[in-house]
């Protein structure tokens, strides 16, 4: 059973969405039902949800009547003509809709199947265009208003409690994934499932911090989340890149390991800890700098391991103190500016990253599914069959950004034939008897409640929503009761004949699905790694960085759903960044260690062009190791100590990413195979 905050949304988004029908009926709207079904759309059990939705349906609304009204009158007398505009139009408002990813594309979205939903039902009667753009306007309007009035007024709820559970899921998730790391107890099953769900979590963020402004949080509260967001992106490459030299270091330097225990148990007991407390960070971090090897020991190759060991070991520290203090400081809603100790250049505003390729595609067969479609209703003569192509339009525009979008879209064609079976039954059965407003709400009341407190549950929302959309649509309640079957049965089936329609479409135009979408996402990995080889600034570099780190988070899950290793991926994200910071300190430099550190760049983008050109991965080639030891040993001495030392841990960490398991080899020395078998594996 649905707890009783759940059911008191249902019974408040019911009596808003029956103000509302009640409103639209005494002002003698002509079709009142939209005002009845904009409630249940807007409506949430948030506050901040229920107001950006209502505001971007209203822009979008707005956005897609001027449309209708501008171009129905241009081009009614040349159907096919305005059967191509309009497709157009959806489709381009919807690819610039994919640009975005939060609430506010949805406005976009709107705005361009709007168009069709007012212009093909007036084609026979184009002079009826502006009546038909204003009633919906206005009938649309007042549905906003009206939930989000009582949204505000009668039981409202934040989301941010909702943000801060959230945050803490993910907090737990990390705090055992770091933990199984640092006690060196890695379970691969253990470890993939908290990966996952921490990756899960971190994408349920992106759109929850976009409402947050929406429901009165305020602006440095605000900041803190994006902050908080931009430092979870990178716990996973820090933690691997913690993992593999704890490793190599085990591997190669046993006799280091009991010196370095003490670190990882202080490191353990801090994180149980579960507080920001900068005394006790400082406190270890202490630690970690006295049993630094001094700048001349970095000559030993042990050395470094341990070295780059200890710098691992502390970027993680200062990046889960960073996340610390700003988690303290979201719940608390401090208003104080938020200072950082993990300074790292990578971090910053995060830069999402748009497969615009994917995304045009997609588009592109929402519009020539729109023409398709269309064509057929112009060919049948099929009077009512325009609602064929809106639902169509509707359907396609919907799950465009999804990598397999054909079951949601059967869902959506199942649940919207149910509706039709559902308002026939009141429409022919119901209505009849009723004479009074009170005894319509009295009839809607127990299953309209019922459905719309189960629309509180993710795994019901599509399903159920469709069902109170849809059914109050196809009811078409006017100010007196005139129903004729017939008439019902041609209008109302034409909706789940334009979703049948969609939904073979889809399953014909994209049936690729998600393995296409991470080949693509790896691809496009590489190409940046190869970008990051050529010529431009440290700034333009820095830009493909942030975009592979939020790639990563597109990337993870699909490779998750398709089986493959997500590991190879935190790995490529780790070449690049490693490379970010041999790009940034090699100008400190001068001689011929700059030219090997340059060196060591190119070679790692011929290396990756060489996958791209393959298609598949390939293992490391030995010039390039070679190379890596190389510039390791003419940095002794070639400049600052700390310059040095960072050039060292990022040549070390590059070349854990390329091959874990392995340090620095000498020419004399026999190289290792792989430990984990991922080179040559297949897209």
């Amino acid at each position: 059973m649905p707890p009783a905050r759940d059911w008191f949304y249902g019974v408040r988004t019911f009596a808003a969405s029956m103000i509302a029908l009640y409103i639209a009926l005494l002002m003698q709207m002509p079709r009142p039902y939209w005002a009845m079904a904009t409630v249940y759309i807007v409506s949430s059990p948030f506050l901040g949800p229920t107001s950006s939705k209502a505001l971007y349906r209203a822009v979008g609304t707005f956005i897609g009547a001027a449309a209708a009204v501008l171009f129905v009158p241009m081009f009614v007398q040349s159907p096919y003509v305005l059967v191509v505009v309009i497709a157009l139009w959806t489709g381009t408002l919807l690819f610039l809709s994919l640009h975005l990813r939060t609430a506010n594309n949805y406005a976009l979205m709107l705005a361009g199947y709007t168009l069709p939903l007012i212009a093909l039902p007036v084609v026979n009667n184009p002079l009826g265009v502006w009546d038909v753009a204003e009633s919906r306007t206005e009938e649309i309007f007042l549905g906003i208003a009206v939930a989000a009035v009582v949204g505000a007024m009668f039981w409202p709820r934040r989301l941010a409690p909702v943000f801060n559970d959230s945050v803490s899921k993910w907090f737990t998730d990390a705090s055992t994934y770091s933990l199984r790391f640092l006690s060196r107890n890695v379970q691969p099953e253990e470890v993939s499932a908290l990966r996952a769900s921490m990756v899960a979590t971190f994408n349920s963020l992106e759109l929850m911090i976009g409402q947050l402004p929406h429901e009165g949080s305020r602006p440095q509260t605000v900041r803190n989340t994006k902050e908080l967001r931009g430092r979870m992106i990178h716990l996973l490459p820090v933690v691997d890149a913690l993992d593999d030299a704890l490793y190599a270091l085990e591997r190669r330097t046993p006799e280091l390991v009991d010196k370095f225990a003490p670190l990882l148990t202080a490191t353990t007991e801090w994180l149980e800890h579960k507080d920001a407390d900068l005394d006790r960070w400082q406190t270890l971090k202490d630690q970690l700098e006295a049993l630094q090897p001094a700048p001349e020991a970095l000559d030993d190759r042990k050395q470094l391991l341990f070295s780059n060991a200890i710098y691992r070991l502390g970027e993680w520290i200062d990046l889960w103190q960073d996340c610390r203090s700003l988690q303290y400081a979201i719940q608390c809603e401090s208003q104080d500016s938020w200072r950082a100790v993990y300074r790292h250049w990578r971090l910053g505003r995060l830069s999402p990253f748009l497969d615009r390729g994917l995304m045009l595609y997609s588009a592109a067969s929402t519009v020539t599914a729109i023409i398709v479609a269309s064509v057929l209703w112009i060919l049948l003569g099929w009077t009512d069959g325009g609602s064929a192509v809106i639902l169509a339009a509707v359907a396609c525009s919907f799950f465009a950004s999804m990598d397999d979008p054909a079951p949601q879209i059967y869902r959506f064609f199942f649940w919207t034939a149910m509706s039709v079976v559902f308002a026939s039954l009141y429409l022919f059965l119901v209505l009849p008897n009723l004479h009074d407003f009170p005894m319509l709400v009295l009839a809607f009341a127990v299953p309209f409640i019922c459905v719309g407190t189960l629309t509180v549950k993710p795994q019901f929302y599509l399903g159920m929503l469709l069902t109170l959309v849809n059914t109050s649509s196809f009811i078409s309640i006017q100010g007196a009761y005139d129903a004729d079957f017939l008439s019902f049965a041609n209008s109302n089936l034409a909706g789940p004949m334009g979703l049948l329609f969609a939904f073979i479409w889809t399953l014909i135009a994209r049936p690729f699905g998600a393995e296409l979408a991470a080949k693509r996402l790896t691809r496009f990995s590489w190409r940046d790694i190869v970008g990051l080889s050529e010529p431009a600034t440290l700034s333009e570099h820095r830009l493909l960085g942030i975009k592979m780190l939020d790639r990563l988070m597109q990337h993870l899950p699909r490779l998750a759903m398709t089986g493959q290793d997500s590991g190879v991926a935190l790995r490529e994200v780790r070449v690049a960044l490693n490379l970010l910071d041999l790009l940034a300190h090699t100008p400190r430099v001068l001689g011929v260690p700059q030219v090997l550190l340059r060196q060591v760049v190119a070679e790692v983008g011929e290396y990756f062009k060489a996958c791209l050109k393959a298609g598949e991965r390939l293992q490391a080639p030995s010039p390039l190791l070679m190379t890596l030891d190389r510039t390791r040993r003419a940095l002794s001495g070639a400049s600052d100590d700390e310059t040095r030392r960072h050039l060292l841990h990022a040549l070390s960490g590059l070349r854990l990413a390329l091959l874990p398991g392995v340090e620095f080899v000498g020419a004399a020395e026999p190289e290792e195979p792989l430990p984990h078998g991922i080179d040559g594996a297949p897209l």
